[in-house]
């Protein structure tokens, strides 16, 4: 029987900033792809749409239908950094995952559309009751998270690999209450994101 190796242990805190800069690089790009340029081209389409809402103020302070090369950068910007973020708490849950390959694909994907989806979308201002057709505008702004949370999913598993996080090592029923309780979350988004496409609609 060899002696145990302290080659592992000392690894560990490697393997966890490893994980997390992979993690955080992926959420950056994932941001600065799905975020920056999609959202840039998700403007730029409901622009097209709506040349008459020209200069009217949004309701995160841009003015509509004019860009700017300090409001792109400043939005490439931010959206990498929340990106990065986004990695972060990405690399927390990822060991979540259960079930066949392709619910383990979807899961996360869906979960943050739903989650974030309900954050962006509402129906006080101007920004998705103004724009028109709505509809167009509000499954525009969900395909931001949704496409950035398949970024990040992809390039982080890729990266990371497929080795046992925190949550394979804590008793089941630890792992399963959090997995109810992001699925009360995702629940509770899904019915506000619905209650509010359906006041836009009015």
């Amino acid at each position: 029987m060899t002696a145990p190796s302290t080659t592992d242990t000392s690894a560990a805190p490697l393997e966890f900033v490893r994980r997390l800069g992979f993690a955080a690089l992926a959420g950056a790009i994932a941001g600065l792809v799905a975020g920056g340029i999609g959202g840039r081209l998700v403007m730029m389409g409901l622009a097209r749409l709506n040349p008459l809402a020209k200069g009217t103020l949004s309701d995160d302070g841009f003015v509509m239908v004019h860009f700017t090369l300090a409001g792109t950068l400043n939005l490439l910007v931010v959206t990498t950094i929340l990106g990065a973020l986004g990695g972060l708490v990405w690399v927390a849950l990822r060991g979540l995952r259960f079930g066949p390959s392709w619910w383990r694909a979807v899961s996360m994907p869906l979960g943050a559309t739903l989650v974030i989806g309900s954050m962006m979308v509402h129906s006080d201002g101007v920004d998705f009751v103004f724009l028109d057709p709505p509809l167009v505008a509000v499954g525009l702004t969900l395909l931001i998270p949704l496409l950035a949370t398949v970024l990040v999913t992809v390039l982080g598993d890729r990266w990371i690999g497929d080795g046992a996080t925190v949550w394979q090592r804590v008793p089941a029923w630890v792992a399963w209450t959090a997995r109810g309780g992001l699925t009360v979350v995702a629940a509770a988004a899904a019915v506000l994101l619905v209650t509010t496409i359906g006041e836009i609609l009015r």
